[in-house]
């Protein structure tokens, strides 16, 4: 008798692996004692429209289909239109991830998140209908979705989460809810579209590359709230020419305005504490930018390439500045330096082919490099420094490398 039940085990489970609880073509994972059915992943694709019903029956008992599993749909290249039932309550991460042929989706009113990577590669979405009661979204969800060229968020969000749009190549026109207070990082990054966007008021945080290559971007004005402008958030934005930073912020960090070759005035606030490295690098448009006298350091490649900039008054709280700070800035033809300057790092003036006029405030020498100026600067230019201190530089034994020292 024993053996014969174990004999009949394996049919059994077999018998019930094969019944594939499939029900007009798609897949459930069933519940008998909840009356409760989610669609899941289906071995074969799913393809072309498909309807998903409120309720199904299977052996005379009644479910209600309430949740799609994460992964349900993904994949589905061939899909090309979806209808949920409003008895959908809660969606799955990843669920129409890579449904590459899906055009638009409208959202049942009871969902209330969208979890990770939820539309990513959905590459020709153009429509999603969305509750206003979703109050949360996972990383990603329409990363890729190049065919997305305008949506508007649910009011209730006020996080909108990292990579939330990356990839968006044809997103133009992007409404964030009025409550929105932190912006997570790369969340327009490529965005090539994208020329402006409305920022409101609220937010708190923008998080790093934020904004990054999106090439299009021609405006922004950044709120009151913002107190950092973080590293790479308006990198390679090209078209960028005009931005409003206001006196709120303290800190901007490195690369923050790398490669904006649009870029050609910018006005930073005596709010700042800290400023990056490279934070205008590669700006070629350039032609005039304000050191506040908040800051004692020009940092490192600040204005690195910045070919257009002709000259620029660094203030008095100036202490130091750093290496390749004004490197390949081929327009400057003179350059003041404050009596507080203590240092100049290495190749800071390298490459300014044509700064021929170099003038010094302070009394005693700064410390430098043998590559600080150019041998163009050094050999050609002329060197201006206080009556009664010339000694001074002909004895250092790297500005004595200046041919010409006038006094004023």
């Amino acid at each position: 008798m024993a053996l014969a039940l174990l004999a009949c085990t394996p049919a059994l489970a077999v018998n019930i692996k094969a019944k594939k609880n499939i029900v007009d073509g798609i897949s459930y994972q069933l519940n008998p004692k909840k009356e409760l059915a989610v669609v899941v992943k289906s071995d074969v694709p799913y393809i072309d429209e498909i309807t998903i019903p409120e309720k199904i029956t299977v052996d005379t008992i009644t479910y209600y289909v309430e949740e799609i599993a994460a992964g349900a749909f993904s994949g589905c290249s061939g899909m090309t239109a979806i209808s949920i039932p409003k008895t959908v309550t809660k969606i799955g991460a990843e669920a129409f991830k890579g449904c590459s042929s899906l055009t638009e989706v409208t959202l049942p009113q009871r969902i209330d998140e969208l979890p990770v990577n939820f539309f990513e590669a959905c590459t020709s979405l153009t429509t999603v209908n969305m509750p206003d009661r979703i109050s949360k979204m996972g990383t990603g969800v329409f990363r890729d979705c190049k065919s997305l060229a305008t949506i508007t968020l649910p009011k209730s969000l006020t996080k909108i989460p990292n990579d939330t749009f990356e990839g968006c190549s044809s997103l133009m026109d992007v409404t964030l809810p009025d409550g929105t207070v932190t912006i997570g990082k790369d969340v327009f990054k490529d965005c090539t579209s994208l020329e402006t966007v409305n920022i409101p008021s609220g937010v708190k945080e923008i998080g790093n590359g934020s904004f990054e290559g999106c090439v299009s971007l021609k405006s922004i004005k950044l709120p009151n709230s913002i107190v950092r402008i973080e590293s790479g958030l308006f990198e390679k934005c090209s078209s960028l020419k005009e931005i409003t930073i206001p006196n709120s912020v303290q800190r901007i960090d490195d690369d923050a305005f790398k490669d904006c070759s649009s870029l050609d005035s910018l006005l930073l606030p005596n709010s700042l504490k800290v400023i990056g490295t490279g934070i205008f690098e590669d700006c070629s448009n350039l032609i005039k930018a304000t050191i506040p006298n908040s800051i004692d350091k020009i940092p490192a490649e600040m204005f690195k390439n910045c070919t257009s900039l002709v000259t620029i008054k660094i203030p008095a709280s100036i202490k130091a500045i750093g290496n390749n700070a004004f490197r390949g800035c081929t327009s400057m033809t003179a350059i003041e330096l404050p009596s507080g300057l203590k240092e100049i790092g290495s190749s800071a003036f390298e490459d300014c082919v044509n700064l021929m006029e170099v003038t010094v405030q302070t009394a005693a020498p700064p410390k430098m490099s043998s590559s600080s100026f150019s041998k163009a600067t050094s050999r050609e230019g002329t060197l201006i420094v206080k009556k009664g201190v010339v000694k001074n530089y002909e004895y250092d034994k790297q500005w004595c490398k200046f041919l010409n020292i006038n006094v004023f």
